[in-house]
């Protein structure tokens, strides 16, 4: 009877503390815009209880105790603020906090997670950044969110002629891009020195370096997760911006206060006026191979025609304090034209005229849909359904008309009009429903299922008859996930989960497991470690031979040409906070298995398509240090990261291991960002050592039976040379003045400031002895000045 008193008392008791919990709910929004703003922490004060927002600005708080007590609110570039919550047992819904976005200032200290631009010290490899004080950043002409993430610690800062991300040894294709749920395969615009999306259309970034969570999935490297903006459902918000590239506009129009209609746009003005900005950049970027010196030769180059475009627009509809459904558009791309008249006069009696004209014709772009219904069907579930749908596009096409012409007899003997053109195209459809489900405040779950219909074609058709490649694909693939975030006592979290995704092109099923913790030693330091495994079934071909060719094209996976790819990620680190700074250090690896690249090298008439395509491994391994200022007047980071990429193809560099385009051992980053009264100054730094390159050993001369004789390159090892290091120092100033309900900021920005000579990549010349080796340089000085208002 003591035994069965005493479990009775027990039980008594817990039912008791159980009934002394309650449950609080509500949404957190910007103040100045009512912008719902996801991922922001909601933090019982004095405590480890915790929460976060979901991607519609729900959040809530489950088993908390009656008893007065105060919630600490965060977000990215916004005021931290407290709020009060008062004693009793009745749940509280609905409850509404705003946020104010502007300066934190030291002596305004809420709370010690405060951060003003970025945070990257909450979760394993992942990255939070506020678009808004992106702005802060030095750029050519407007905030640019992807050179912004180059910015950070594991992602190579180097690379101007892409604003693609290397990310922790992975390429640009290895990299999910989600725009408001719609995959993104273009984030270029001009040669890759922009990207394609336009920061005032969206209101939250983030990115996931590696060991991402269980719901993505598809790619191997990382994931960039952008959250677009919905828009003020009272009032009507506008903005117009100008510099010496593009102008852009965007407006906000509420919707009888349930919702908003919101259009963003940007076009480049280049085929109209054309800048000295537009054409130093311009000249870099569409830098050729100089013509040979030959006596007679005349080569006419005319003005090219060239501009890029985006647009966004999206209606997000309230029908209950519940539900939320939204629609989005993205449209954005990029069209060049150019021209090339050539002439050759050889000989004497007779006199052969030679003339070329070659036209050039290039278009890409990416358009993508998505609509959504979310629900919040009580505190503790959320579930978000969607269809999306992306298209990429890329065309290629050189018309050359070749006229050759007898003067003297004003015959002529060769009139001909040959035609190549490489087109690639990519679809998908995706329907997808996420769940989201808060047991209790030590177990959420989260789990969901998607099914995507691809199809990618590609056509590679050489001077009318020679056609390399010409595929049209189709698959469906299926995937389902469960993940499991448990803590089981406050100082440790752990996350667990599974991917599992059905393929048709393989019948075959794919698992992903997915494994993380944080372990917090004391208040201010914590260790951490991640594991994953990641699949990707649609892959960007890398075209080895940039002499025939140079346009990387996608394809699927089909188990004949292309391999399914795969990656094992691990990751370990640690991190130490204080009120003002962060440390935090991070060791990774990545196994990578079935790499794909394409070579017209070896072709010849009797090698069959597979021949072509050659696949292998790799890895890449690193460790990142980043010290970070989080918030006041001054703010900033350094990183340095330590790293090695390296690839091992069995028909590439006879089966040797070698570098990857992309590796570089140092690269060491810092950005400085400080603001008094009305202005606005900040400096970025770059110091990477040098990529490698194949570096030609030599020529020589292989005499035939007829006498004639024909010369090759012999080449070194693949990638064996390194370029020389890249670094570069960017710096602005803005100023920015509120009249009423107006807002203007005027921005100078110099790219390169001291002028610094990168080198591209290096050309070889061997019609002289000793060969004459030329570099071809990146983009030297570049001033740009820009103007906006906002309303």
């Amino acid at each position: 009877m003591k035994t069965y008193s005493l479990l009775l008392l027990n039980i008594i008791c817990c039912s008791l503390a159980l009934n002394a919990q309650r449950t609080l709910s509500g949404v957190v929004k910007a103040a100045d815009n009512q912008e719902r703003l996801p991922f922001a922490d909601i933090i019982v004060k004095g405590t480890q209880q915790g929460t976060t927002t979901n991607v519609d600005g729900y959040f809530s708080l489950i088993d908390i105790p009656d008893t007065a007590l105060t919630l600490q609110v965060l977000y990215v570039g916004y005021a931290p603020i407290e709020v009060s919550v008062e004693a009793g047992a009745t749940n509280i819904k609905n409850l509404v906090i705003e946020l104010s976005s502007g300066v934190l200032l030291e002596e305004v200290v809420v709370s010690d997670k405060s951060f003003k631009v970025m945070n990257a010290s909450d979760g394993i490899s992942t990255v939070q950044l506020s678009p808004a004080q992106l702005a802060l950043l030095p750029n050519v002409g407007e905030v640019d969110i992807f050179r912004s993430l180059q910015l950070l610690p594991g992602v190579s800062g180097s690379n101007e002629s892409s604003s693609g991300l290397f990310v922790r040894g992975g390429t640009p294709d290895q990299n999910l891009v989600l725009f408001d749920g719609m995959t993104v395969y273009n984030v270029d615009h001009f040669f890759g020195f922009f990207s394609a999306f336009n920061a005032d259309a969206v209101k939250d970034v983030k990115l996931y370096k590696g060991a991402f969570p269980a719901k993505y999935g598809g790619r191997l490297s990382s994931v960039v997760d952008l959250t677009g903006k919905t828009g003020d459902p009272n009032k009507v918000h506008g903005s117009l911006g100008l510099n010496l590239l593009n102008a852009k506009a965007s407006v906000q129009i509420p919707l009888f206060k349930k919702g908003s209609l919101s259009f963003s746009g940007r076009r480049s003005f280049t085929d109209i006026i054309r800048s000295d900005l537009y054409k130093n950049i311009f000249e870099v970027f569409t830098q050729t191979e100089r013509p040979p010196d030959i006596e007679g030769l005349e080569v006419n180059t005319v003005e090219p025609d060239f501009y890029f475009f985006d647009f966004n627009s999206k209606l997000s509809f309230n029908p209950t304090e519940k539900d939320v459904v939204a629609f989005s558009f993205y449209t954005g791309a990029d069209h060049l034209v150019e021209f090339n008249d050539i002439r050759l006069e050889r000989g004497t009696e007779p006199t052969i005229l030679i003339e070329l004209d070659v036209d050039e014709n290039r278009d890409w772009g990416n358009t993508g849909f998505s609509g959504k219904w979310s629900r919040q069907w009580g505190a503790k579930w959320y579930s978000n359904l969607l269809l999306a749908s992306s298209n990429y596009f890329s065309e290629y096409k050189r018309d050359l008309d070749i006229l050759v012409t007898l003067v003297e007899q004003d015959t002529v003997v060769v009139d001909r009009n040959t035609l190549s053109f490489e087109d690639n195209d990519v679809r998908d459809l995706t329907f997808r429903l996420d769940n989201e489900l808060q047991i209790t405040s030590q177990h959420k779950l989260e789990f969901g299922a998607l099914a995507t219909l691809a199809e990618v074609d590609y056509k590679f058709v050489r001077d009318d008859t020679l056609t390399v490649l010409d595929l049209q694909q189709k698959a469906q693939y299926y995937a389902a996930y469960f993940s499991d975030t448990w803590e089981p006592f406050r100082a440790l979290s752990i996350s667990a989960g599974i991917r599992g995704t059905y393929y048709d092109l393989s019948e075959d099923i794919y698992w992903a497991p997915r494994f993380s913790f944080q372990y917090k030693l004391t208040d201010r330091i914590k260790l951490k470690g991640g594991y994953g495994k990641h699949y990707q079934f649609v892959n960007r071909i890398v075209n080895e031979n940039v002499t025939e060719g140079s346009r990387d094209f996608w394809l699927l996976a089909d188990d004949d040409l292309v391999e399914v790819s795969n990656a094992e990620h691990f990751v370990l680190g640690a991190a130490y906070e204080t009120g003002d700074y962060v440390f935090d250090v991070e060791a990774y690896r990545k196994n990578l298995s079935n790499l794909a690249e394409f070579s017209l090298r070896f072709q010849r008439n009797d090698i069959d398509l597979d021949q072509l395509f050659f696949l292998g491994t790799g890895y890449a391994q690193g460790i990142e240090f980043l010290l970070q200022k989080k918030r006041g007047a001054y703010t900033g980071w350094a990183t340095y990261t330590l790293a090695r990429v390296r690839n091992t193809f069995p028909g590439i560099n006879n089966g040797f291991e070698f570098s990857a385009l992309h590796d570089q051992r140092h690269e060491f980053k810092t950005v400085h960002s400080y603001e008094y009264e009305n202005w606005r100054l900040a400096a970025t730094f770059v110091f990477a050592s040098g990529k490698p390159f194949t570096e030609p050993a030599g020529q020589y001369s292989i005499e035939l039976l007829d006498g004639q004789s024909n010369s090759y390159i012999s080449v070194g090892a693949k990638n064996a040379s390194r370029l020389p290091a890249y670094h570069r120092l960017d710096i602005s100033a803005h100023y920015v003045e509120k009249i009423g309900r107006y807002e203007m900021d005027f921005g100078l920005s110099i790219f390169n400031f001291y002028d610094r000579q990168n080198t591209w990549y290096r050309e070889y010349d061997f019609t002289d002895k000793p060969p004459v080796i030329s570099e071809v340089r990146y983009l030297g000085m570049t001033p740009n000045v820009s103007a906006q208002i906002k309303f």
